[in-house]
């Protein structure tokens, strides 16, 4: 290896984020390397995706794999509130003009992720896999390359004009300029795992609007006391479980994971219900301090992008599309900085951080009132609410679709005639 490599960007990391930058600026004719510590396939959460999904595969050109791929199809979401029935039954079908597709997937983030990973490659991304990055060098502010080499190795210097920082909950950028900050509000932790032989609803039975597909799905949520479940079929009659709860809370119930698990299914009648007859197939994975907010996204010569950037609570299924976005209009970005003289200049990138800061608010917003209804346990809420609704019911299936530059949730508000200073919406 030498230690003369130069490329037009580096970017950290493989997930959705780092390779939908990759593969834009790859497209687009410039020398990209990506820096992949992990051995793929690997074990990812965030399996529910979102119809707006659709606008961003067309563009990595990365379609007709993800069609080809068979993943389970997801129409809606179903959310059942403090055990009012019938449950809030949401189908991006009921409002189809705002997509390409009203439907999307649920997936095995393995298999997703490695599919992004793959076309990265055949766009002609340097994929480095189980490459890492020790640190991220730097010229007084501006950022010029990577320290990098193959795991358990010494790592050398590999420079590039610009750096994207896909490192996910790492945050390599960001924990080194002292930018990451926690969010108290969203102090939860999440317990997960797959099981075998879960209940599945015949979609001919619930799905009561448009055209029903064969074997679909809806990602169900279901409150509980201190938290929420979440329950996602997959292919191959498995199905993803997880109890996202409050910390505090969590601690007692239980002492491991396992059991504070356990007791969060046990509090659900249907989920508990749904699972008496699977098998748990994977010890239990925990996610903790799931909200935080980096203080900036970019600097000179670099960019923060999904995970590397922020963490959003999984309760509407933001993160990869999110993820995916950022990286496509941190691409952008950096193709803009090309094509005016190489400026990789801080005011250059700060035009990506105000375009995505713009949907991430948005779906904060949703969250940080999502739990303000679980604190209050509010049966008159405006989840509830959009079963009669329906502007509200059109504005709440635009934004959990997806729609987030759309619908804001102050344009939710309005249409469920609620008051702003109900919920949060700075």
């Amino acid at each position: 290896m030498s230690q003369s490599e130069r490329f037009d960007a580096a970017v950290i990391g493989g997930g959705p984020a780092g390779t939908s930058a990759a593969i834009i600026l790859a497209k687009a004719g410039k020398h990209v390397v990506l820096f992949e510590r992990s051995r793929f396939p690997r074990f990812q959460i965030g399996e529910s995706l979102l119809p707006a999904c659709w606008e961003l595969w067309r563009r990595l050109g990365v379609t007709e794999k993800i069609e080809a791929e068979g993943f389970t199809v997801k129409q809606g979401a179903n959310f059942g509130m403090f055990n009012q029935k019938p449950d809030v039954l949401l189908l991006t079908a009921e409002y189809p003009g705002y997509f390409e597709r009203p439907y999307t997937y649920h997936v095995e983030r393995a298999r997703f992720d490695e599919i992004l990973l793959e076309h990265a490659a055949e766009c002609g991304v340097d994929v480095r896999r189980e490459w890492a990055v020790a640190d991220v060098l730097f010229d007084g502010k501006r950022a010029i390359g990577v320290s990098a080499g193959p795991n358990d190795s010494d790592p050398a210097p590999i420079h590039a004009s610009v750096v994207i920082d896909a490192s996910g909950r790492e945050s390599l950028i960001a924990r080194k300029l002292n930018w990451r900050r926690p969010l108290p509000e969203l102090n939860k932790i999440a317990h997960f795992a797959h099981f075998k032989g879960g209940f599945r609803r015949d979609p001919h039975g619930f799905i009561n609007f448009g055209d029903v597909i064969d074997g679909s799905v809806t990602t169900d949520i279901h409150t509980i006391d201190g938290g929420w479940i979440w329950y996602i079929p997959l292919r191959d009659d498995i199905v993803s479980v997880g109890a996202v709860l409050d910390t505090r809370f969590a601690k007692n119930l239980g002492d491991s994971p396992q059991q504070r698990f356990d007791a969060a299914i046990q509090s659900c009648d249907c989920v508990q219900e749904w699972l008496a007859d699977a098998e748990q197939a994977m010890d239990i994975k925990t996610i903790s301090s799931i909200g935080y907010m980096n203080e900036r996204f970019h600097g000179d010569g670099f960019m923060l992008v999904g995970d590397a950037s922020m963490f959003v609570d999984p309760v509407f299924s933001a993160g990869v599309t999110l993820a995916m976005r950022s990286g496509v209009y941190a691409a952008d970005a950096a193709l803009e900085g090309f094509a005016n003289c190489d400026d990789f200049s801080a005011a250059r990138f700060s035009h990506y951080e105000a375009r995505i800061r713009e949907p991430m608010g948005r779906i904060f917003q949703m969250i940080y009132n999502w739990y303000r209804i679980l604190e209050q346990k509010d049966a008159n809420n405006i989840i509830l609410r959009s079963r009669q609704s329906p502007m509200l019911r059109e504005r709440f299936i635009v934004l959990l679709s997806g729609g987030y530059d759309m619908v804001s949730m102050k344009q939710i508000l309005e249409a469920g005639q609620e008051p702003s200073s109900t919920y949060l919406i700075s």
